[in-house]
């Protein structure tokens, strides 16, 4: 069976199974219109799906291929809009052609890049990895967000954690970016904080989603 099109394949059968619909003819039908040609017995022969009673199930090894390409197809749709800044049109041809060929390595650094995202642009979940798991235990063993620190604490920005990206540019041009060390001033009525030479008042929704690492006092 060709690669591509069985990813694909598998990839509506999820999609489809995020909406509710489970029947074989429903199934059969979007998976012909999104390859041209329908291979749901070849899936059910290469034991990636399972059909019971006319209702379509993976198995596991069909869901593992799923949830990996649907991930590489969601974060691939996140970096053109966010970072790219490429039109929704051109986003969904380009996103199709690119969720194949990126390695896992390469999957990675995009999702940490991205700030771990969790819906596409369209607004369905991306399947977390290994790598947002290992971000979400530093989260909570070691780093908090900046809205949780009081007037006269320090810490070092480690994490941005948000997918608007016109809010990540300002940030980063205000140079609230990985490694810098900042201090908090007053936290009301917003907070105002020493990032480097520059002092910036946050909104606490915008403070609740830069993480910081916290420094004792003085420490820069």
């Amino acid at each position: 069976m060709d690669r591509m099109k069985v990813e694909e394949a598998l990839s509506v059968v999820w999609e489809e199974r995020e909406k509710g619909v489970f029947d074989k003819a429903s199934i059969s039908s979007k998976i012909k219109e999104h390859i041209g040609e329908d291979n749901i017995d070849e899936l059910v022969k290469a034991h990636y799906i399972l059909i019971d009673n006319s209702s379509i199930k993976f198995t596991e090894s069909g869901e593992g291929i799923a949830r990996d390409i649907v991930r590489r197809q969601r974060l691939a749709e996140r970096l053109l809009i966010d970072v790219l800044e490429i039109g929704r049109k051109e986003m969904d041809s380009s996103a199709c052609a690119f969720e194949h060929i990126l390695s896992k390595e390469v999957e990675e650094s995009i999702c940490t890049l991205l700030g771990h995202p969790q819906e596409c642009p369209h607004g369905f979940a991306i399947p977390p990895g290994v790598c947002c798991e290992k971000a979400k235990d530093l989260i909570e063993s070691i780093v908090t967000p900046l809205s949780k620190l009081s007037a006269g604490e320090a810490g070092k920005v480690v994490y941005v954690l948000t997918r608007d990206h016109p809010q990540l540019h300002k940030l980063m041009a205000l140079g609230i970016v990985p490694g810098v060390a900042i201090s908090v001033h007053q936290i009301s009525p917003s907070f105002v904080i020493q990032a480097e030479e520059t002092q910036v008042a946050l909104e606490e929704d915008v403070a609740s989603q830069i993480y910081v690492k916290k420094l004792r006092a003085n420490k820069r």
